[in-house]
């Protein structure tokens, strides 16, 4: 078997709206399609793969993210280049979003932060090594 790659990754979010503002207003992404059926959806274009987020305003979150990875272990990590990160950073910072780091772990320097669902995310660039 021989892959192409990663076409897309699936994320639950309680309200589509807010998830939209905070993926495309805060993270910088662009909705490439809208699906509305029995669950409303949306593919975002992050530049390498897409984000599908499905709405599921009646899970409980908390519980399946503790359930997932109490650690956060299972979590989505989105590339930068160096030069981008301390501008990225003051962004952050900026969107009073609350992060841990910048930290290095092994070839890579890294913010870690959580979507307004919880879900665990990471910003990464190539370590200053």
């Amino acid at each position: 078997m021989k892959l192409e790659g990663v076409h897309h990754i699936g994320v639950n979010v309680r309200n589509l709206n807010a998830a939209e503002k905070f993926y495309t207003a805060v993270l910088g992404f662009h909705v490439a399609e809208r699906y509305a059926g029995e669950i409303r959806h949306l593919m975002l274009d992050t530049g390498s793969t897409t984000l599908h987020l499905f709405e599921s305003p009646d899970l409980e979150m908390q519980n399946a993210i503790d359930q997932l990875s109490g650690q956060g272990y299972a979590h989505i990590a989105f590339g930068t280049d160096r030069e981008k990160f301390p501008g990225i950073i003051e962004e952050l910072k900026k969107n009073n979003i609350e992060f841990r780091g910048p930290l290095i772990l092994g070839k890579g320097e890294s913010v870690h932060f959580k979507d307004p669902d919880g879900n665990h995310l990471e910003i990464r660039c190539p370590a200053n090594i």
